[in-house]
C-alpha cells in the first residue's frame, strides 16, 4: 500500500516516513515544497490527486492561527477521500522533543531540562537551540547553536542533526505520549491506511 508524502522541508520527512510505515503505508513520492508558502500554493493539487489515492500532507502551525483546526478551515479546502492533512503543534520541532528519553540522550542534555509538553512550546525550535546551549556535547552546541551575533537563528548543521535525530533515535511510541498533535496525526493516517487497504481489497 503506497502513499504520497508531502512536506514543508527534508526536517520533516523521517517523522512522516515513520508514521507512513506505522499506517502500514510505504511511500510512492516524496514532495519537499521548500516552505509552507510554496505548500499551501500547491495543497489544491495534491487534494485533488487525493481523489484517487492516498496522499499524507503535513504543514507546521507556526503563529499562522489559533489552532491547527482553524488553519485548516483557512484552506477552505474540502478534503478529497484520500487525503489526510495534518498540522503540526507548533512545528515538527515539537514532535521530536517529543521523545523526551532520547532528545536528552541524543542532545546530551538533563531529561529535565526537556519540556514534558512540547505542543505548548510557543517556539520548539528555538527551544531545541536553547537546550543544545546546554549539552555536553561539543558536536551538538557547534551544530546547533548558532554563532554570537549571526543573522540566523540556528546553528549550521541544524537541519542535518535534526534529520539524523529522526532517523536514529526517534521512537514515535514514546513521542506519541507527549504530543497531542502528533499522537491524532498517527491515528488519523492509520484511518486512512485502513480505509484504503479496505478499499483496494490489500
Amino acid at each position: 500500500m503506497t502513499v504520497a508524502l508531502v512536506v514543508e522541508g527534508d526536517t520533516d520527512l523521517p517523522y512522516v516516513r515513520r508514521l507512513a510505515a506505522d499506517a502500514g503505508l510505504s511511500p510512492w513520492t516524496e514532495i519537499d515544497c521548500g516552505g509552507k508558502s510554496q505548500l499551501d500554493l500547491e495543497l489544491p493539487g495534491y487534494n485533488g490527486a487525493a481523489h484517487g489515492s492516498p496522499w499524507f500532507v503535513l504543514r507546521d502551525l507556526d503563529n499562522d492561527a489559533p489552532c491547527a483546526s482553524a488553519l485548516v478551515a483557512s484552506f477552505d479546502l474540502p478534503p478529497a477521500p484520500w487525503m489526510c492533512l495534518r498540522i503540526a503543534v507548533r512545528e515538527i520541532e515539537a514532535w521530536a522533543l517529543a521523545d523526551r528519553k532520547a532528545i536528552a540522550q541524543f542532545f546530551a542534555v538533563r531529561p529535565m531540562a526537556v519540556p514534558s509538553d512540547p505542543d505548548a512550546e510557543a517556539d520548539p525550535t528555538q527551544t531545541l537551540v536553547n537546550l543544545a546551549r546546554s549539552s555536553t556535547s561539543v558536536r551538538i552546541q557547534r551544530g546547533m547553536v548558532p554563532a554570537a551575533r549571526a543573522s540566523v537563528s540556528v546553528g549550521p548543521l541544524y537541519e542535518s542533526l535534526i534529520i539524523e535525530f529522526g532517523e536514529r533515535a526517534w521512537d514515535l511510541d514514546r513521542a506519541s505520549e507527549n504530543s497531542a498533535s502528533l499522537r491524532k496525526a498517527r491515528q488519523r493516517l492509520r484511518e486512512l491506511g485502513a480505509r484504503w487497504r479496505q478499499h483496494t481489497g490489500g
